[in-house]
Parts: structure tokens; C-alpha cells; sequence
């Protein structure tokens, strides 16, 4: 008897033992995380329509944010609140203080003038941006007319035929890489781009992504000649393109 109580004390003991070093081997890796994982830099890229300030602020947001081990986690491990215009956010540890965010927003694919104001837009019609300023490799949008603008709202055009026309084209012209100087919508419900010495005619809505696509496949063709190409009449059917020199 007095055996047995000795084993089951001995026992108590090193399970006592294990409890005690597990609890410290904790707290040590909870110091360590507390001292060698604060947060001091953070490297920002991707970003064009928000500054990196504005991005940090966004991710760092809550009281723990000043741990880069926590911050990493974090927006790994959790669903996280969407940023108007962000498609995703990667946030990778770069050292124990310093972290990385790489930013992935969605492309601006034209802009219509709106008051002496460049009004920018998103693939899904969402005002992205008003301003006076001058984004490269972004076309103007000619012919079409918005009766109210508002940022993160989707532009709100008389016609809504001519919206999904307008991203349709925009959206296709983005996936070949083709960027015109102008877009512009004609009263007859056609549309046609303006490639600076290529004028492309496209007509209407009609087969609208297979003349894209054989924009993409004519347009490297006509390097270094100016003049007219007429898609508005090409069809799965009729599939003649006709160049107009001049």
C-alpha cells in the first residue's frame, strides 16, 4: 500500500513536472513572440489607387496589429473585410519585424469626362475615381452621357444597352492587352476605337467578343500604316475585314 501511494506520487509529480515546463516553454514562446516579432516596417507594393498609408491602415487595424506574426496569421487563417476596388491582398512575413503587402487592385479599363472631371471606372461599371488627373494606357469614353456620378457606385448611364456594351468591349480589349486612345458610341448605336493611326469600326453588340478577338489577331499586322478597318459588318458567316488606307 504505502508502495502504490509512492508511484501514484511520483507519478503526480513528473505529470506536475511536464504541466510546469509546458506552461514555461508557453510563456517563453509567448515572450518571444511579444519581443522579437514587433512590428517595425512594412513594405508596400501593387497599390496605385490607394497610398501606402492608407493600405497599412487597412491591415493594421485592430490592437494586436503592432505583431507581425499575428498580422501574417491573421489574414491567413481569417476572412477579412474587402477593400472597395482591391481584388486581394498578400501579406507575407519578410523578417520577424518587417512585413510584406503586395496589392492586387482592379483595373481601371476607361473614363468618361463628367463635369471638367475624369471619371474612372472598373470592369463591373463602379466609379473607381473623379478627378482632373490623366491616367496612362486608360481610354476616354466618347458619346455616352451620366446623369449622376458617385465614387464606389456603378455609373448610372440613360442607356443600359450601351453600359454592357461598353464593359463588354472594354473587358475584351483588357483580356488581348489591346488599349485604344478613345472609345466612342455613335447615335446609331455602333462603336468604334481609335488605336492612334488605326481607327477600329465596330458596330454594334452583335458577335462583339469574336471581333475582338480578331482585332487582336489584325491590328500587329498594320504596323506603321494609317487609315480605317471596318469589323461593324464581319459575322461567323461573313468573315471578310476590310481595310481602309487614309
Amino acid at each position: 500500500m504505502i508502495r502504490q501511494n509512492r508511484k501514484k506520487r511520483a507519478r503526480r509529480k513528473k505529470v506536475l513536472i511536464f504541466v510546469l515546463m509546458f506552461l514555461l516553454l508557453a510563456a517563453i514562446l509567448v515572450l518571444v513572440s511579444i519581443t522579437a516579432f514587433k512590428l517595425k516596417k512594412v513594405q508596400v507594393s501593387g497599390n496605385e489607387l490607394y497610398s501606402d498609408q492608407q493600405i497599412k491602415d487597412s491591415v493594421l487595424n485592430d490592437e494586436y496589429s503592432w505583431n507581425s506574426l499575428y498580422v501574417v496569421f491573421k489574414y491567413r487563417l481569417f476572412q477579412t473585410k474587402k477593400i472597395p476596388f482591391i481584388d486581394e491582398m498578400e501579406i507575407e512575413l519578410v523578417s520577424p519585424d518587417t512585413i510584406r503587402i503586395r496589392v492586387y487592385e482592379k483595373a481601371m479599363i476607361g473614363y468618361i469626362a463628367v463635369n471638367n472631371q475624369n471619371v474612372y471606372f472598373d470592369k463591373d461599371g463602379f466609379v473607381v475615381e473623379i478627378s482632373k488627373r490623366q491616367i496612362k494606357h486608360v481610354p476616354k469614353v466618347d458619346g455616352i452621357e451620366c446623369r449622376k456620378v458617385v465614387v464606389y457606385e456603378k455609373l448610372n448611364l440613360d442607356d443600359e444597352k450601351a453600359l454592357s456594351m461598353l464593359l463588354t468591349f472594354s473587358q475584351q480589349l483588357t483580356k488581348y492587352e489591346l488599349v485604344p486612345k478613345t472609345i466612342a458610341f455613335h447615335d446609331n448605336g455602333s462603336l468604334s476605337a481609335d488605336f492612334g493611326k488605326i481607327r477600329a469600326e465596330i458596330g454594334d453588340s452583335d458577335y462583339l467578343v469574336e471581333k475582338v478577338m480578331r482585332l487582336d489577331a489584325v491590328i500587329p499586322q498594320l504596323k506603321g500604316k494609317k487609315g480605317t478597318l471596318h469589323l461593324e459588318n464581319w459575322t461567323p458567316l461573313a468573315t471578310d475585314i476590310i481595310f481602309e488606307p487614309g
